[in-house]
């Protein structure tokens, strides 16, 4: 068996000889911007169809975008990809969202990319290029998609870097947990101890109620976010009136919190949110878990 090349030089290379066609390269697209920090990463049409100018749809800083791959087998000139780009991009009016996330299997200059980004304003543009995508898969979390996409075992050397990357998780798990159990333990005897400490003082039924209610305007907004992308792609109808009203209350809630505190949340700050709401509801008498809003 030859030796597989080194120093990037196989994923480099088996992306840029792709022969695997549109359905596996859409499939690949999603796996990389997910990892990236996309959140509802949704593929339209891998397996044939129309997709209305998107390979995927998907979230991230809050706004809505879709996703387009190009991977073409071999080089291809800068003209054949900005064409592909220039049509891609039509899916952002198309579509009615923010953002495209252009992903490609090509080589593109810093030159190149900075032209891309420009012919996309006012937009927001991601462009993950042959470079950037071979920088990804080349990581201990993503050997698995490479694996499967590209076909790349690993070599003695990565299987080191990735069990050694899962231990790291594994000792940080490990610490998190003993330094809760010994915050705890300060807590327990912090209670059995000093009842006049700040952490004991009660709260007014007022002040209980407010955070309820930012709380469930919080919860609300979000869910309000994900229902006007529903709307504006035409996936589900509301009466118009009401539909007026809940664009009013969207607003007086950026308004009132400031948009910069209403999300994205991660999905630890998405639990706590909705936890703490279950938990003062049930102190004011409801059932665990009722988080209607």
């Amino acid at each position: 068996m030859d030796r597989r090349r080194t120093d990037g030089d196989e994923t480099w290379n088996r992306l840029l000889t792709w022969t695997k066609g549109q359905k596996a390269s859409e499939r690949l697209s999603a796996h990389i911007i997910r990892v990236d920090g996309f959140k509802s990463v949704d593929p339209s049409h891998p397996l044939g169809g129309r997709d209305g100018l998107k390979d995927i749809v998907a979230i991230k800083d809050n706004i809505t975008w879709i996703g387009a791959a190009y991977f073409p087998r071999g080089t291809k000139n800068y003209q054949e990809i900005k064409d592909k780009f220039l049509n891609d991009l039509k899916g952002i009016k198309t579509n009615k969202v923010s953002g495209l996330a252009f992903v490609t299997n090509q080589e593109l200059t810093l030159k190149e990319r900075m032209e891309l980004k420009k012919l996309g304003k006012p937009n927001t543009i991601e462009i993950y290029h042959l470079e950037r995508i071979s920088s990804i898969l080349d990581t201990p979390e993503n050997y698995g998609i490479r694996l499967e996409f590209l076909d790349i075992q690993l070599t003695k050397e990565e299987q080191l870097s990735y069990f050694a990357k899962r231990d790291e998780k594994i000792f940080g798990m490990s610490e998190k947990l003993e330094n809760l159990m010994m915050d705890y333990s300060s807590f327990k005897r912090s209670f059995e101890l000093n009842m006049e400490n700040e952490i004991f003082k009660e709260r007014t039924e007022e002040e209980v109620s407010a955070a309820m209610n930012e709380f469930t305007d919080k919860i609300w907004y979000d869910r309000h976010q994900i229902f006007k992308y529903r709307v504006k792609n035409k996936l589900t109808t509301v009466d118009p009136k009401i539909w007026k009203g809940a664009l009013k209350a969207a607003k007086e809630v950026e308004k009132k919190y400031g948009i910069e505190n209403l999300g994205p949340h991660s999905d630890f700050d998405w639990g706590m949110l909705n936890g703490k709401l279950s938990a003062l509801r049930w102190v004011f008498g409801d059932e665990w878990d009722m988080l209607d809003t």
